[in-house]
């Protein structure tokens, strides 16, 4: 597999987890690369209406081992607001994969003046 810079997804085991990580990530092109080398997470619209929900479930995947039932909270920012307002931001790991079923950007993204 191929992530967005074409260098290899690490290679998975065979246990049922590595399994349902690989299924997960099995079209590595919804996936981009996170700042840590250990983390994939889903890509997002270039554009997006705020207080909208988005068309999927955002997915971050661990590529490393973390306990099940581990709390994942993301944070979103760009060059004019650091800090977005988001709502639902917070998941549960799941077979090495948090779905974030209904993440929404609530304030102005900064794009705009």
């Amino acid at each position: 597999m191929m992530d967005a810079d074409h260098s290899p997804i690490p290679n998975i085991g065979n246990s049922a987890a590595d399994r349902a990580i690989t299924d997960v990530i099995s079209d590595a092109s919804e996936f981009v690369r996170t700042e840590s080398p250990n983390f994939l997470c889903s890509s997002l619209p270039s554009h997006w209406r705020v207080n909208k929900s988005l068309p999927v479930a955002f997915k971050v995947v661990a590529l490393c081992e973390i306990p099940e039932g581990t709390r994942v909270t993301i944070t979103a920012g760009n060059d004019e607001n650091n800090c977005a307002e988001l709502r639902n931001n917070v998941a549960v790991m799941k077979n090495q994969v948090a779905r974030f079923q209904d993440l929404r950007f609530v304030g102005r993204s900064g794009r705009g003046k």
